[in-house]
């Protein structure tokens, strides 16, 4: 079952997670993911320079590093031409950055590389770009969850950590990712879930 929201929180699967328990989630998250925040500003960075290879070729590998497999990232970089790559990278930025961001045309865009061709991995590059709006759909997500692992699935979470987010916010739940006036973002919303699945 999709993520829903209920006054006391939000339902994930059968359980409630209170609206208090989100800041430890994050905080637990960030103990396992220890380069989160450093990865979005080397992210911002990246987008600010428009995608130059040397930083966009690390870029590839911190992320697949981040996400658990290192050898996407050697994969994606020797099956795909630079330039196609740095294509579809600010194809997708440019999806993005709409007046109503465009998470599932960016995630297909993202999917034209080999090797990002699913889901997974191409939202973690997202995620990084853009989290304000870019959650990570896993295989875990989806199948928990009920998520597609498509681009419209993608939508629907995105959506949902979005409406999320603004709730905490309206809450005034501390959010541990410290965010320009105390914002939440879509990918802290799906911080916390992950956690919360896997028990970190």
């Amino acid at each position: 079952m999709p993520l829903q929201i209920v006054t006391e929180g939000i339902l994930v699967e059968k359980s409630v997670v209170p609206w208090a328990a989100f800041s430890k989630l994050v905080e637990n998250h960030l103990h396992h993911y220890t380069q989160s925040r450093d990865i979005e500003r080397e992210a911002a960075r990246l987008y600010s320079l428009d995608f130059p290879e040397d930083q966009l070729r690390h870029f590839i590998r911190r992320v697949c590093t981040w996400g658990g497999y290192a050898g996407i990232g050697v994969r994606v970089l020797n099956q795909n031409p630079f330039t196609k790559i740095r294509t579809c990278f600010r194809n997708a930025v440019a999806h993005l950055e709409a007046d109503t961001p465009d998470v599932e045309n960016a995630l297909r865009e993202i999917n034209h590389i080999r090797g990002l061709g699913r889901p997974s991995f191409a939202s973690k590059h997202l995620r990084f770009l853009k989290p304000e709006v870019c959650p990570v759909l896993d295989s875990i997500i989806s199948s928990r969850l009920r998520y597609g692992f498509t681009p419209s699935g993608y939508k629907e979470l995105s959506d949902d950590c979005a409406k999320i987010a603004r709730t905490l916010q309206a809450n005034r739940v501390f959010n541990p990712m410290n965010r320009h006036n105390e914002r939440w973002f879509a990918a802290d919303v799906e911080m916390a879930v992950f956690a919360h699945i896997n028990k970190l």
